[in-house]
């Protein structure tokens, strides 16, 4: 009687700890939302429009693959430069000029994937009809492709078209 108490006290207890593990999620996006890549190459509401046509939907993912072609690399490049810059701070004797650098270096980047994204939104409001651009607005007013941006203290910056 005793290992049958014990043995339920284990099973509990690895159930207990191992819930959050899976209510926390898969991945690391800690509640931002897909993002860009395999699980979310698309805002949500683009991809759920009920009425897209075949042509419109097969334009939109070759749209989604090129924008993923061109950003890709960008945000790998920025990635890499971040953490040049982290290991510039860290430094005992930092450079002034070379963290500033490194920081003009990172903001280009960001404005280089800022502007790929917006020419992927612009191309996807050429491929929507009017009313599809319309519904888009309606159902997701405010939506950020990191998430709600119109909750208190959500993270993003701000207000963004929705495609």
């Amino acid at each position: 009687m005793k290992k049958v108490a014990t043995t339920i006290g284990i099973i509990a207890l690895v159930a207990a700890l191992a819930v959050p593990v899976y209510a926390y999620g898969r991945g690391g996006n800690k509640g931002r939302g897909a993002g860009i890549g395999p699980e979310g190459r698309q805002a949500p509401c683009v991809q759920t429009l009920p009425n897209l046509t075949a042509e419109q939907s097969a334009k939109l993912k070759e749209l989604r693959d090129q924008r993923d072609k061109e950003a890709l690399p960008i945000k790998n490049e920025l990635a890499a430069k971040r953490a040049e810059l982290r290991n510039l701070w860290l430094q005992s004797d930092q450079d002034e000029a070379a963290i500033k650098a490194k920081h003009q270096e990172i903001n280009d980047l960001r404005a280089k994937f800022q502007d790929t994204m917006t020419e992927y939104r612009l191309e996807v409001g050429k491929i929507l009809t009017p009313e599809q651009r319309a519904q888009l607005q309606s159902e997701r007013p405010g939506w950020d492709y990191r998430g709600d941006a119109k909750r208190p203290g959500a993270r993003g910056y701000g207000r963004t078209m929705t495609w």
